[in-house]
């Protein structure tokens, strides 16, 4: 596994590169959703209940980030985030 830290257009660019078994194209819009869990033979040895990447991103978009996922089934996966500085001001349930 590779972390990466970067700045881009002002905010810190965050990437966690492994080579792991990927993710395929038909899962990538459910990846962040609650509960969600790839279901296929290559995954079966992982437990989980499908809230880690949920609750990943609810952190960072609170904290005025953006989270996403960038892989192809097989060479791994790049996970990538971005956050400001300083996180927005105001009240956390905007």
């Amino acid at each position: 596994m590779i972390v990466r830290l970067a700045e881009r257009e002002g905010d810190y660019l965050v990437s966690i590169i492994d080579q792991g078994i990927g993710v395929s194209r038909e899962y990538l819009d459910h990846i962040f959703e609650r509960f969600y869990r790839v279901r296929n033979t290559a995954s079966r040895p992982y437990s989980g209940i499908g809230l880690g990447l949920y609750v990943a991103k609810a952190i960072i978009e609170r904290h005025g980030g953006q989270i996403w996922l960038a892989s192809n089934q097989g060479p791994g996966s790049t996970f990538s985030f971005t956050l400001p500085p300083k996180p927005p001001t105001g009240p956390l349930n905007s």
